[in-house]
């Protein structure tokens, strides 16, 4: 009986081998085959993995360099000003010499340069009074035109420090305006101090400047107590003899 189980075992063992060898040989010939889109994903990581990476872009010059430090504005402060402002009045006279005699010279070479005829007359008056005149009025022009010249002339010279000067200027004008005196109660005396304060070119000019102002006004206040005084005198003399009257 037992051989008999046996047999039929070792039958059915050699009866399914072959169906065994088959399936086997199904699965190793079969290929697995993806869908298109994520075989297309597969192929892009793979060449992503194989292509070497790009190198790194190199810096722009302007993000390498460092940064230069912008050099700090310097401040003007009001000494230096005030000699800037007295190089500028001093350019300014130098240079209307120059210019008066140029425009003497040039108007007196021309005007009286000409044929005079005293029979002609221009305007009723000699022609040699009003060449001469023209001749004077020109050399006058040459000499209001030089300190404008000079000025300019200057300025270019200062082009790094017109701001700040421009600035000064009017912050100086201002304190000019604000501490200079009445000149209605100016008389022999009582001297006006410089009133557009041209002539200040230092601190110590400036505060001298303030005490003449200063002592201005206590003159002025003390000749205006003894105007009223005598006014007052006065009107009491005229009641008193009205009053006799």
């Amino acid at each position: 009986m037992t051989t008999l189980r046996t047999r039929s075992l070792t039958a059915g063992l050699t009866n399914s081998r072959p169906a065994l060898a088959a399936s086997q040989a199904k699965w190793t010939t079969t290929t697995y085959t993806p869908s298109a889109p994520l075989a297309a994903r597969n192929i892009a990581s793979s060449s992503k993995l194989s292509s070497p990476a790009p190198p790194p872009a190199s810096p722009s010059p302007s993000s390498s360099s460092p940064t230069s430090p912008t050099s700090p504005q310097v401040t003007l402060t009001w000494d230096q000003y005030l000699r800037l402002r007295k190089s500028r009045r001093l350019a300014g006279l130098a240079t209307s010499v120059p210019s008066t005699l140029l425009a003497a010279a040039a108007s007196g070479s021309y005007f009286l340069g000409q044929e005079i005829d005293p029979a002609q007359q221009i305007g009723g008056i000699e022609p040699l009074y009003v060449y001469g005149a023209l001749t004077i009025a020109s050399t006058g022009l040459g000499y209001l035109i030089g300190p404008s010249l000079g000025s300019s002339i200057w300025s270019l010279f200062h082009r790094s420090k017109l701001p700040q000067i421009n600035q000064k200027d009017a912050d100086f004008y201002e304190h000019i305006k604000r501490n200079r005196v009445d000149p209605s109660r100016t008389n022999m005396q009582n001297p006006i101090p410089d009133f557009y304060g041209e002539k200040i070119s230092s601190l110590k000019e400036y505060r001298r400047w303030l005490r003449d102002c200063s002592v201005y006004r206590r003159k002025a206040a003390h000749g205006l107590k003894e105007e009223e005084e005598a006014a007052a005198e006065k009107g009491t003399k005229s009641t008193e003899t009205k009053k006799k009257k």
